[in-house]
């Protein structure tokens, strides 16, 4: 949890306007997003935080959208 608040907090970065670029890495990322969520959703794809997990199985995923698609194959 303390990596993830670092990522989104000293790895996110602005460009131009509104655009948000992901910095991660030594060679940066690069992607860019117009909404800060999307970004920190993004930065989950960089480190192994499944914070979601399924109460039937117990399986873990990174995103709440992915547990729920989960979830319905209960």
């Amino acid at each position: 949890e303390a990596l993830y608040d670092h990522l989104t907090n000293d790895h996110v970065g602005r460009g131009k306007g509104l655009e948000l670029i992901c910095r991660w890495g030594p060679g940066p990322c690069n992607q860019s997003y117009s909404k800060r969520d999307h970004l920190t959703s993004h930065l989950r794809i960089h480190v192994p935080l499944k914070p979601h997990s399924c109460p039937v199985c117990s399986r873990a995923f990174k995103r709440p959208q992915d547990l729920k698609k989960h979830e319905k194959l209960h």
